[in-house]
């Protein structure tokens, strides 16, 4: 028998007063880690429509084109999350 156990990273997509910017947090200390924070912003530097991205101490703001919707953006992102 075999277990497998796959840790998730618990994160939150955030609204922002900005239509065009989102916040994301996670619970854990995953932007303490540089190389994890280079990887995820090539990651989502691929995504369709991202025009920018800003680290801070515990988030990432992600910004968008105003013409692309947020549906297509949200769920690649909580792919790469999966994956980390």
């Amino acid at each position: 028998m075999i277990f497998v156990l796959k840790y998730k990273n618990i994160m939150e997509i955030i609204d922002t007063p900005n239509p065009n910017a989102r916040k994301i947090q996670t619970e854990n200390s995953l932007f303490e880690d540089v190389q994890k924070c280079k990887e995820i912003e090539q990651e989502i530097n691929k995504i369709n429509g991202i025009t920018s991205i800003f680290f801070g101490p515990d988030f990432i703001t992600v910004s968008k084109q105003e013409d692309i919707e947020w549906e297509s953006i949200t769920q690649d992102i909580k792919i790469i999350f999966d994956k980390i």
